[in-house]
């Protein structure tokens, strides 16, 4: 073994090492801050799926909605949708008719519930502005600051939120240190948690509806659901009187979770990464053993063709046999007149005058047929060939018989 080989076989169990442990060692955690979407299909952090679960044991009637919105107003009033938005660029943009379509929805008697980031998409803040907020415009979107804010994994400062005396709620609302409502005149909005004078949770009714609004969607996350009165704000929030909604939509076709996150639930599972890593070490096994040679080395033999010298023998052969070579040319046009027949669909006694007028008209390129046909009625024409004018007739009658195949 030279030693090229020897360092392909290394380099090779060395990536073979790396993809076991890549492998055993996946997960749906993405980082220490779990920057991932907010989504109630999400069991880490930052998602929500430990909220929907409890609604579901609750018997709370409790859907996934990744239908069109405008399919909403088929379920009457009474309903509730929760839509969070979080500050990960990976997320669907609301259109101006979707915007639209939530606000006649709302007028109607239903409820909004509007979790996260609002004030950092232009969509959102649009969708405020349909409620009648007054919302300012966004100086900093596009910034390297926000291009670095998903990336940072530190650890967030917790902030513990006092309801407001006016609003007579009850409870103790924790959340992660994250920027308030983006909404410059509260007072359309009854504000129920707000610190230092800054609104982070509000309530305001529109039509027969009404719109709850809050700076973070992390209040329903499966990190702060626990902590503090969260569980039994929203409870309280969704059902003001006691009554759950007829029906509670979580939204999830908004905020680009369905791909990134069903391909890391995909790569979790146990069997898909014990087939995954199969298949990488069959590959890998396959290229090293490609570069050793086993056994000893066989020649291929070829076969050799046909000699020129046996051609011309065979050749030379028919010339002083007169008896094979008439047999043969006879046996070539009778077998050529069969395909003809077969191929123009003619009647086995059709006249070569017939089958003449049909060939030229298929393939004027071929032998005169009738001029060429007519020889071969007299018995004596195949005899009385010469050697020169057997091959010639041969020539022709295989020209037309490789055409009719």
């Amino acid at each position: 073994m030279n030693r090229n080989s020897l360092y392909v076989r290394v380099l090779l169990v060395i990536i073979a090492l790396v993809v076991l442990l890549a492998f055993l060692n996946r997960s749906a955690r993405h980082a220490p801050q779990d920057p991932w979407l907010p989504s109630s299909f999400n069991p880490v952090g930052a998602g929500s799926m430990a909220f929907y679960q409890t609604l579901a044991d609750l018997n709370w009637p409790v859907e996934r909605w990744r239908e069109p919105l405008s399919r909403l107003s088929a379920y009457g009033s009474g309903n509730t949708l929760i839509i969070t938005r979080s500050a990960v660029a990976t997320r669907v943009s609301f259109s101006d008719q979707e915007i639209s379509l939530l606000g006649q929805w709302v007028q109607k008697g239903n409820t909004l519930v509007l979790l996260g980031a609002l004030g950092n998409w232009e969509d959102t803040r649009q969708l405020l502005r349909e409620f009648g907020l007054i919302v300012p415009e966004d100086k900093t979107s596009g910034s390297f600051s926000d291009f670095l804010h998903p990336l940072d994994v530190s650890p967030s400062e917790e902030m513990r939120i006092s309801p407001v005396p006016e609003a007579h709620e009850n409870g103790l609302l924790v959340l992660p240190r994250t920027p308030p409502l983006p909404i410059t005149s509260p007072s359309l909005a009854r504000v129920l948690w707000e610190k230092e004078g800054q609104p982070y949770l509000v309530d305001f009714p529109h039509g027969a509806g009404r719109v709850i609004c809050g700076a973070s969607a992390q209040i329903l996350s499966n990190d702060y659901l626990s902590q503090g009165d969260n569980l039994a704000i929203v409870l309280h929030l969704l059902a003001p009187d006691g009554q759950p909604p007829r029906h509670l939509f979580f939204e999830e076709s908004h905020h680009g979770f369905s791909t990134i996150f069903a391909l890391a639930r995909l790569l979790e599972h146990p069997g898909f990464r014990f087939g995954g890593m199969l298949a990488i070490l069959g590959v890998l096994t396959f290229l090293g053993s490609s570069l050793v040679r086993f056994g000893p080395v066989l020649p291929l033999r070829k076969s050799s063709g046909r000699s020129t010298l046996e051609f011309i023998d065979s050749i030379a052969d028919l010339y002083q046999r007169a008896d094979l070579r008439n047999d043969m040319i006879a046996y070539l046009f009778r077998e050529t007149h069969q395909r003809i027949v077969h191929r123009l669909n003619l009647p086995p006694d059709a006249t070569h005058a017939l089958i003449a007028s049909r060939l030229e008209q298929a393939y004027p390129q071929l032998p005169k047929w009738k001029k060429l046909a007519q020889r071969f009625d007299s018995r004596d024409y195949v005899s009385g060939l010469p050697p020169t004018g057997w091959l010639r007739v041969a020539r022709e009658l295989i020209e037309i018989k490789s055409a009719m195949a």
